[in-house]
C-alpha cells in the first residue's frame, strides 16, 4: 500500500505482554502500567548491563507467562537494546535458545521489533514470536554520553533515558488486538548538530521533515 506501507491480511496479534522498569520509572505517570518495579538500579548484579540483561529476561519470562505459552513454544525472537552487540539483549535471552534476530533501532526498536514478528507470522514462517527491548539509564549513559561515575554536568537538553524492558508476545491464533498494517520510515537528516539534544532531531518543531 504505497511506498511504504504493508497490510498484513493474516491478522497477527498480541497474545500478552509484560513490562519491568526502574524506581524512577515507577514513580512516573505511567508506573501503574508496569508489571514489576526494581528498587534497586543494579538488580543487585555487579554492572548495569548485567542489570539489562536481567530486565530482558524478566520481561519475556512475565509475557510468556501471561501469553499462557512457554518460552520454548516461540519461534522466533526479534530484540535488541542500546549497547554495542546487543550484549543486554544477548546476554539476558542467550539461555532460552530461540532463533534471534537482534536489533537496533534506539527508540524505534520496541515498533520495528513488533513490525518484524508480525510479519513474520503473517507470511506464514511461524504461530509465535517475541518482541522484546530495553535500555537502562546508567548503560547509556556510560556508551553514549557523559558516565555517571564522571560526576558531569548534564545539559538542559539532555534526555532521560528509560530504565526498563517490555516484551510482547504475538501469535497468528491470538484474540487481539491486531496488527493489521506495518509502515516502515525512511531516513532522514533533520540537520541537527547538539548532541545533547537528540529530542529535536526526533520530534522537529514543524512535524515534518522533507527527505
Amino acid at each position: 500500500m504505497g511506498a511504504q506501507t504493508v497490510r498484513l491480511d493474516g491478522t497477527p496479534g498480541i497474545l500478552g505482554a509484560a513490562c519491568v522498569a526502574g524506581r524512577k520509572e515507577g514513580a512516573g505517570p505511567l508506573g501503574a502500567s508496569c508489571d514489576f518495579i526494581y528498587d534497586d538500579t543494579s538488580l543487585g548484579g555487579s554492572s548495569w548491563e548485567k542489570a539489562e540483561s536481567l530486565m530482558q529476561k524478566e520481561a519475556l519470562q512475565r509475557a510468556a507467562a501471561k501469553s499462557n505459552v512457554s518460552p520454548n513454544e516461540i519461534e522466533f525472537i526479534f530484540a535488541g537494546d542500546l549497547l554495542n552487540q546487543c550484549i543486554g539483549t544477548t546476554f539476558g535471552l542467550v539461555e532460552f535458545a530461540r532463533p534471534f534476530y537482534g536489533l537496533y533501532g534506539a527508540c524505534s526498536t520496541m515498533a520495528e521489533s513488533l513490525s518484524l514478528a508480525a510479519m513474520m507470522i503473517d507470511g506464514g514462517f511461524a504461530a509465535r514470536a517475541a518482541a522484546i527491548t530495553s535500555s537502562h539509564f546508567c548503560s547509556a549513559e556510560r556508551q553514549y554520553r557523559l558516565p555517571l561515575e564522571y560526576g558531569g554536568q548534564r545539559a538542559p537538553t539532555a534526555q532521560w533515558t528509560v530504565t526498563g524492558a517490555g516484551a510482547v508476545i504475538l501469535a497468528q491464533d491470538s484474540p487481539g488486538p491486531y496488527i493489521t498494517h506495518v509502515t516502515t520510515g525512511v531516513m532522514v537528516d533533520a540537520g541537527i548538530k547538539d548532541a545533547n539534544n537528540m529530542g529535536a532531531a526526533m520530534a522537529p518543531e514543524d512535524g515534518i521533515i522533507d527527505p
